[in-house]
């Protein structure tokens, strides 16, 4: 029996010494105080029209005029550009098909957002156009093999003279960024992944940020959702700031309020 007993402490103590690992990963650095300091427009402040659609530079721009912090997502073109799109598919945001990573960038600029004037943002434009006036979150949108645009996305924020942070769902990916310019703020986005094409493994390594070991982020960003929850309890407790999305309305907005400490909102829930 005290055998036994010793067996499960020694199991448990490696269990807590692991889950303290997976966990950990926090930079040397204090975490920046304008990652926490004004609410993020996300994918800029849009209108569900043409006039101003979702990740276009009218959007950014009206985040910027309004002093939110803009949220805005990436992809490559197949090219090599780093352009400003939430999907792969182009379809529900141009009503023609095509897949971003299938496209030149020259190809992507014929298409026009929601039917209006606007095209498909280069990453390069939208930083141009922002230039420093708010913080920038780049989400860098890859699930798949890490690298090129990694490493795109990192060399323009490093050349980049205004507070740029990345994000990804991807701890690979923020790894990525980190090997290549480690001053850039890395946030880890994250959820409980309901629906994904996940295996449930790598549902509960992600959703319980045990990939922090590699990502190393600054801070966390959690579906609002799913909180609180015992994980990013923990990251707060570790001095990480969380951030939470995506508030879509005013009460949305007051709820998470009490629970973040700086949240990521559709129009509608920003302040």
């Amino acid at each position: 029996m005290r055998r036994a007993a010793i067996v499960l402490g020694i199991i448990a103590a490696l269990l807590i010494v692991a889950f303290a690992f997976a966990t950990g990963g926090i930079p040397s650095r204090e975490p920046a105080a304008w990652l926490t300091a004004q609410p993020i427009a996300h994918r800029g402040q849009w209108t569900s029209g043409p006039s101003r659609p979702e990740n276009s530079l009218a959007a950014f721009e009206e985040a910027a005029r309004n002093g939110f912090a803009v949220e805005l997502d990436v992809h490559h073109s197949s090219d090599g550009h780093v352009v400003i799109i939430h999907d792969e598919a182009i379809e529900a945001m141009t009503g023609e098909p095509g897949m971003v990573s299938e496209m030149t960038l020259a190809e992507l600029k014929e298409q026009r957002l929601l039917g209006g004037t606007e095209t498909i943002p280069t990453l390069e434009e939208a930083l141009e156009l922002i230039d420093g006036r708010v913080p920038v979150f780049v989400e860098i949108k890859n699930p798949g093999d890490v690298g090129a645009l990694e490493d795109d996305v990192a060399a323009q924020l490093v050349a980049y003279e205004g507070n740029a942070a990345v994000m990804s769902f991807n701890p690979f990916s923020l790894a990525r960024v980190a090997g290549a310019a480690s001053d850039i703020p890395r946030g880890q986005l994250s959820s409980a992944f309901e629906g994904e094409d996940l295996a449930w493994y790598e549902v509960f390594l992600l959703s319980n940020l045990l990939m922090n070991w590699t990502s190393k982020p600054d801070f966390i960003a959690y579906d609002l959702a799913e909180l609180p929850s015992v994980g990013t309890t923990l990251q707060k407790w570790r001095g990480r700031p969380l951030l939470g999305w995506t508030a879509e309305d005013e009460a949305e907005w007051i709820a998470a309020e009490g629970l973040v400490d700086a949240v990521i909102a559709d129009p509608g829930g920003l302040p």
